[in-house]
């Protein structure tokens, strides 16, 4: 049998727009918006939350077929929804420090008990940046490495000889700067 199931509720984020605001990129109508669509319109989903961020605030506009929901349901949809953002801004501000989810990480697929892992296998050499996926060479120093742990397969070393003075400091220091400011370096 064929499936014709669709979803019956549409989430739209249009995203943070305050950005924009503060650059001067554009800016608010002093005159009023009216209505986004005709009260005739059939709505190709019976429930839709639109959601934005102006001037600092989170603004849902929930909109519904009032053939497929009623109002007093909707409003109790609306209030457990507010309650339920308000319970998640409460666990992140307690936190002392931000922390990844999954979807923060380029790394798809991972769950968050994965994730859970890597942040604390990793906690003694700093905070957990990004997941990356294994690019063909890591892949092939894996496989390698793994099949032969004493193997020299892509072991690669070079030394210098210098004349004069090498401030041992100063090349630290710019060693850190490089890694700060370049994301790769830091994998």
């Amino acid at each position: 049998p064929s499936w014709t199931l669709q979803p019956e509720i549409s989430f739209n984020y249009l995203g943070q727009f305050d950005q924009d605001l503060e650059n001067g990129d554009i800016t608010l109508s002093s005159h009023p918006g009216g209505e986004p669509m005709s009260d005739h319109t059939v709505l190709e989903h019976p429930l839709n939350v639109n959601g934005m961020i102006t001037a600092g605030a989170l603004t849902l506009d929930i909109r519904y077929d009032s053939k497929v929901y009623h109002q007093q349901n909707v409003e109790k949809f609306a209030q457990l929804l507010q309650e339920s953002l308000q319970e998640v801004i409460a666990h992140c501000a307690s936190k002392e420090r931000s922390e990844l989810t999954p979807s923060d990480v380029l790394f798809k697929g991972l769950s968050l008990e994965q994730l859970e892992q890597l942040t604390e296998q990793t906690s003694s050499v700093g905070e957990l940046e990004n997941v990356y996926a294994l690019s063909p060479m890591q892949k092939g120093m894996l496989f390698h490495s793994l099949m032969e742990p004493e193997s020299g397969a892509y072991f690669q070393q070079a030394s210098f000889d210098q004349k004069g003075s090498f401030d041992v400091e100063i090349f630290r220091k710019s060693l850190d700067v490089l890694t700060q400011r370049h994301e790769a370096l830091r994998t």
